[in-house]
Parts: structure tokens; C-alpha cells; sequence
């Protein structure tokens, strides 16, 4: 699926714009497609480290939880009757 990017520049910018884009043999549309799609994947990348991040922090805290005696551990089957039992009163509305 495609979507269309409509933005106003000064003619200035549209004309050197332009040229650039003459100059490595590509519309101007083009240019801009790969310039959306580099931001795109840079901000996909910065996302992923953030949720890097932030799942690293979280193996942590589960560790320092464990070595401090805090943690209560369960059956996998334990897990999943809790987890039924809270998707039910989600789906209720009464979580």
C-alpha cells in the first residue's frame, strides 16, 4: 500500500532540489521517496534501541527482584490459568 505526501517549498529550494536530483540521475520524486524511506528506517532503528533499552532494564529489575528473594515463581500452567482468568474479567471489563 502506498500513501501520497503533499508539502510546500519556496521555488529556490524546488529549483536546487531539482537539480540535485538531475544530478544523480533520478526524479525528484524518487529522491524524496528514498530521503521518507532513510528517515523511516532511522527512526525505526531508534525505536528499537529504545525498546532495547527499555527490555534490558526490565531483565534487570527481575533479577535484582529474584537475588533479593522477592520474586514468586510459577508453573507454566499456573501462568496460563492466571492469564486466562485475567483476559476474562478484561473482557468483562471488571480488570
Amino acid at each position: 500500500m502506498s500513501s501520497t505526501i503533499h508539502f510546500r517549498i519556496d521555488e529556490e529550494t524546488k529549483r536546487l532540489a531539482m537539480q540535485a536530483a538531475e544530478r544523480q540521475q533520478m526524479s525528484l520524486t524518487e529522491l524524496m521517496r528514498q530521503r521518507a524511506e532513510e528517515l523511516a528506517a532511522e527512526e525505526r532503528r531508534h525505536q528499537n534501541s529504545e525498546h532495547e533499552g527499555w527490555l534490558e532494564a526490565q531483565i534487570a529489575q527481575a533479577f535484582s527482584r529474584y537475588d533479593a528473594g522477592e520474586g514468586e515463581y510459577i508453573s507454566n500452567d499456573e501462568m496460563e490459568n492466571r492469564m486466562k482468568a485475567l483476559k476474562q474479567r478484561a473482557t468483562r471489563g471488571t480488570l
